[in-house]
């Protein structure tokens, strides 16, 4: 049985339900991660890329691009298992940090080197929209219909 990855976005549901609609994404992308009778609009959410609430990663980069550009606090997991059933989560941001590193030590070494290489991608992305957002062209980021 071979292991299916999948990268997760945790962020206040009432944001990542605005930019999940603002791509294209149905109403039920972002699932809560508490469900409660009176939910609250900005208890924390999750969006799962594949999935069948988000297939495509051009939708699940936009609503990522979208949190960082309007400066929402979220937090970005690899994990395994399926949709509606994670089996594992990784937290690759907010990034790991040395002490964590050093405390993990060597038995871990190979999934650090793996987290720091994920750390790398991640900051070339934020340099990426941050350049897009000095440029002015944040704005129109994934805007339906153009």
């Amino acid at each position: 049985m071979q292991i299916q990855y999948l990268w997760v976005i945790e962020a206040p549901f009432y944001f990542l339900d605005k930019f999940c609609l603002h791509v294209g994404l149905e109403r039920d992308s972002a699932v809560p991660l508490v469900f409660t009778l009176q939910p609250d609009r900005f208890a924390d959410a999750r969006l799962v890329y594949p999935g069948a609430k988000c297939p495509l990663p051009e939708a699940w980069l936009k609503v990522f691009a979208l949190l960082y550009l309007h400066n929402i606090s979220f937090r970005i997991y690899q994990a395994t298992g399926r949709e509606d059933h994670l089996t594992s989560l990784t937290l690759l941001e907010p990034a790991i940090d040395n002490e964590l590193s050093d405390i993990l030590g060597f038995a871990a070494r190979e999934k650090i080197a793996q987290l720091q290489h994920y750390k790398q991608m991640l900051r070339r992305v934020f340099a990426l929209l941050e350049n897009m957002r000095s440029d002015g062209e944040g704005e129109g980021f994934g805007r339906r219909g153009g």
